[in-house]
């Protein structure tokens, strides 16, 4: 949108998210009328939650609103509904339809430079850095490896269990030009020495407003 890229690949192997880009970018007219008329009612969200959508727009709506309703937008089976939320609005402190609109009108305006596949990134990566190579800018967020004690990951994610082993190797051997940003956890500090990556820490507060450490890690240094 910025002109920044000639173009944008995305991959998602979750299906919640990738049926909310599917249906943003092949029905992006629709999706901005539903979610413009949407009132969340604890009942209506109910119902989102235990019903199985009948089609891809359906599930992207419902992946939408489930965003903006739940307490810090997790969409992980179980997760709960927001109670205060911003300035003491609970269910619609998080609701604005016209911001969201405008949104999706700029993915759909965009949507002939954005290519979106669902599928396992650790998959696609390598065949389009072997394509690519250096010239291509790559962001990665992989979930969280927290190991023992409150596992992160597994509670936000329904494909927590990646090979992060795997992951840093496949960046190295490419020599991929890459942001990726990663809790602080010890194993991930030794395979970005391994690997002689550049890495800064950056301090963040969660859903608890605890103060929490992650990694940004890049093939270059880009930050002092």
């Amino acid at each position: 949108m910025e002109e920044l890229v000639t173009s944008a690949v995305m991959v998602e192997i979750d299906r919640d998210v990738a049926a909310f880009w599917r249906s943003a970018l092949e029905s992006g007219d629709t999706l901005q009328e539903l979610i413009t008329a949407f009132e969340p009612a604890i009942e209506r969200l109910r119902e989102l939650e235990q019903d199985a959508p009948s089609s891809v727009l359906e599930h992207g709506f419902r992946t939408l609103v489930l965003n903006r309703t739940r307490r810090n937008g997790i969409l992980a089976p179980g997760a709960s509904f927001t109670h205060n939320g911003e300035g003491g609005r609970g269910l619609l402190s998080r609701r604005y339809p016209e911001t969201l609109a405008s949104r999706l009108a700029a993915i759909q305006e965009h949507s002939n430079k954005l290519i979106f596949l669902e599928s396992d990134g650790l998959k696609v990566l390598p065949v389009l850095l072997q394509g690519w190579g250096d010239r291509a800018a790559v962001f990665l967020d992989p979930p969280y490896t927290a190991k023992g004690g409150k596992r992160a990951g597994s509670r936000l994610y329904d494909h927590s269990n990646i090979d992060h082993v795997a992951l840093f190797a496949m960046l190295a051997d490419y020599n991929a030009n890459f942001l990726m940003t990663y809790d602080a956890a010890p194993e991930i500090v030794d395979l970005i020495k391994q690997h002689d990556f550049n890495a800064v820490i950056l301090f963040m507060k969660n859903g608890h407003h605890n103060q929490m450490r992650e990694i940004v890690i890049t093939s270059d240094p880009l930050f002092a």
